[in-house]
């Protein structure tokens, strides 16, 4: 069965499962009453995990809606939690990091971060990363793990074998917002990208100021026209051989990171504050900042692919299809963007003009996610969505419910979870349209 383990599914904040059938049409399933308001559930291979921004944390059985148990906590645990082979982890908005087992819910050790939690958590390589107010911190998950851990109040420390220990603390000026992911090391190669400055600095502590593009040509609302184009050589790139961590913060900048021990590689502004998830898909970093800019930035150097502006706000991460060349975004002006990962132009054909994305009732304030041929997007008006990604983002399906959709669903094996103001609801598919 396919598996939704983390926030937009995977590390890589992907949002897409290609493998699953298409859902051609959407019909109610089993519906779970919860207490407080839903965040963005996560599926293993029978259960599905939601938290309550009322501080509850739920496990339900994935086929029948049956509640497993529930961990009761002191405050809102609303940001999707993460499923691993043998540990479910949680966190709350006080910074207090869980780790349950699975199966019946049982506490096997906590951490008190710092400061309040402020982002999902990602998970990758047996580490937990976790953004909070005063920076972001990696956690060993995993007994027998030889790491050099230190208390998060910076005093001296020694090597130790348990989970739940501090690997690493980076602190930054600002808290941060848009959630960590992370990048693996690409393959070398030549690819081509727009002309943009350079916005990354060498120095991670260096102070950013974003440059003006005024001479790469005149920026629309939803497009970007550019005067030329240049090669890339990704082999002149300084090479990197282990895995990178990337999150924004409050003051409008983009942090990359060594895994391994958190050293600073680059930092990068954006246009405005970020937050939601980052993703990262063919070598590039995606940004979508609440000001209206889309970032793509080359994940080894920071370097700008593109940008794509709107006159609204940006309020969900960036879902890739990389072999479409295609980015799907969601904003505050009831748009659903649809660009190209080439040039950030609009890439839905109109009448006369390019679409700018795919209109809806309302704000698209949960993430778009992609199973088979199908773009599945829901927004504050409780409207969700079917459209048809091999014919221009046609509509196939709408499903209406009583709330606001503000939560990323998780795509399964022919069903969809959907958290929708205080429920759960799984929506069953199947790849055939109705017989008339």
């Amino acid at each position: 069965m396919t598996e939704w383990t983390q926030c937009e599914g995977d590390e890589q904040r992907s949002g897409v499962r290609r493998a699953v059938s298409d859902p051609v049409r959407v019909e109610a399933g089993w519906t779970a009453d919860l207490v407080g308001t839903v965040g963005p559930p996560v599926l293993d291979r029978d259960t599905v995990f939601v938290g309550t921004d009322r501080g509850n944390c739920y496990a339900f059985d994935r086929e029948t809606g049956r509640r497993r148990w529930v961990v009761e906590t002191m405050t809102a645990t609303d940001t999707a939690p993460v499923r691993t082979r043998d540990r479910l982890f949680f966190g709350t908005t006080d910074g207090t990091i869980h780790a349950v087992d699975p199966a019946t819910g049982e506490q096997y050790w906590q951490l008190e971060l710092p400061t309040s939690l402020t982002t999902p958590l990602l998970y990758a390589d047996g580490d937990l990363y976790a953004g909070h107010e005063d920076g972001l911190t990696a956690i060993a998950t995993a007994a027998g793990d030889e790491v050099e851990a230190f208390d998060l109040d910076g005093d001296n420390g020694e090597a130790v074998e348990e989970p739940g220990t501090v690997r690493w603390t980076v602190e930054t000026d600002t808290p941060v917002t848009g959630a960590p992911v992370i990048a693996r090391p690409p393959e070398t190669g030549r690819e081509r990208a727009p002309l943009q400055e350079q916005t990354a600095r060498p120095s991670f502590d260096a102070e950013l100021e974003p440059e003006s593009d005024q001479n790469l040509g005149q920026e629309l609302d939803g497009s970007m026209e550019l005067n030329d184009s240049i090669d890339i050589d990704t082999e002149s790139d300084e090479p990197w051989d282990s895995p990178r961590i990337y999150a924004a913060t409050a003051d409008e900048h983009v942090h990359c990171l060594a895994s391994d021990d958190g050293e600073g590689i680059w930092t990068a502004p954006t246009n405005d504050v970020a937050t939601n998830a980052l993703t990262v898909a063919d070598g590039r970093v995606y940004v979508a900042d609440a000001g209206g800019t889309l970032l793509a930035l080359n994940a080894g150097t920071g370097q700008t692919w593109f940008t794509y502006t709107i006159t609204g706000g940006f309020t969900s991460s960036a879902t890739v299809l990389t072999d479409e060349g295609t980015t799907l975004v969601g904003a505050n002006d009831g748009y659903a963007h649809v660009t190209d990962t080439t040039f950030g132009r609009r890439k839905l054909r109109g009448w006369l003009f390019s679409k700018k994305g795919v209109a809806l009732d309302g704000e698209v304030q949960a993430s778009p996610v992609v199973a088979g041929d199908v773009l599945c997007v829901g927004d504050t008006t409780g409207s969700l969505y079917g459209l048809d990604l091999t014919d221009d983002c046609d509509h196939l399906w709408h499903h209406g419910f009583e709330d606001p959709i503000t939560a990323t669903p998780a795509v399964g094996d022919g069903e969809l979870f959907v958290g929708t103001g205080d429920r759960l609801v799984q929506l069953e598919w199947s790849d055939e349209l109705s017989l008339p």
